[in-house]
């Protein structure tokens, strides 16, 4: 009990320190231009149909548009040159403000044994244990959860079907975590 009201307080401690920090570069950025935070990130994959059911069905996302020859159409736009490469894409709201744009693209997934770049999601330490089942239940490879930060953080960390690094993370999780880095090459996809 006390153990989890620790690990509780510090994840606590962490989010008000992140807090801290943003008012102080809103305080200090006072009449001057500011980024007000990350509008969307792209994500290549090599198939929007895949990447659909693993970042809407397995993942929970929302779909809020599809652009494809048929919509470039509706905005009087020519078709994309090379069957939609580097054009077409999927736009998904996986929680927060922020939107992924899941672009059709054959090149750009990360090499099997580097953990960077990858993309984390936050969650309450209380789902944690929720996701490790649910990606697992889906076939997905996990390691984790795992512990590379302050006592009471924990990751699960996973790739999607292409090759890209995810991460789900939270702050004050009470489970068992091993403390050591994500084995890149054990999160690869058999198909």
């Amino acid at each position: 009990m006390l153990r989890r009201l620790r690990l509780s307080l510090i994840g606590l401690g962490f989010k008000a320190w992140i807090w801290s920090v943003r008012l102080r570069r809103v305080l200090s950025a006072l009449g001057r231009p500011r980024l007000r935070g990350l509008e969307h990130l792209t994500i290549a994959v090599i198939d929007l149909a895949e990447a659909r059911r693993f970042y809407c069905d397995v993942l929970g996302g929302a779909l809020m548009m599809t652009v494809d020859d048929a919509m470039l159409a509706r905005f009087g736009r020519l078709p994309a040159p090379d069957n939609g490469e580097g054009t077409h894409h999927l736009s998904v709201y996986l929680g927060g403000a922020t939107r992924v744009d899941l672009f059709l693209q054959h090149a750009g997934q990360p090499a099997p044994d580097l953990g960077h770049p990858h993309y984390a999601f936050a969650v309450p330490p209380r789902e944690l244990a929720k996701w490790q089942r649910r990606l697992a239940d889906e076939g997905v490879p996990i390691e984790g959860p795992l512990r590379l930060g302050p006592p009471g953080q924990a990751s699960i960390y996973f790739n999607d079907p292409f090759g890209n690094r995810l991460e789900i993370t939270c702050f004050g999780y009470a489970g068992a975590v091993e403390e050591r880095p994500p084995v890149s090459t054990r999160l690869a996809w058999t198909r």
